[in-house]
């Protein structure tokens, strides 16, 4: 019963929030309910709502830099193993 009346209470949390005008504003910008729903931090929202936001040559760039990163590390890994 509990868990029913959870799903109540969110649901509509979520229909006042789409009826806002960040509710209304995300999904003109295509960001559907269905990521809120996902989220369970605001943290968690916020890091949805700013990748879907973002401009595809940024998620390049920002991927290129996190491929490096773990390229670096790999061969760190490799190096430390070498020389022990």
């Amino acid at each position: 019963m509990t868990v029913r009346w959870q799903q109540r209470v969110r649901a509509a949390e979520l229909a006042r929030f789409e009826a806002s005008l960040a509710g209304r504003l995300l999904a003109r910008l295509g960001i559907s309910s269905i990521w809120f729903q996902r989220a369970r931090t605001t943290s968690e929202l916020l890091s949805w709502v700013a990748w879907a936001v973002v401009l595809r040559k940024v998620k390049l760039v920002l991927g290129s830099f996190a491929l490096i990163g773990v390229l670096i590390v790999v061969l760190l890994v490799v190096l430390i193993a070498q020389l022990a």
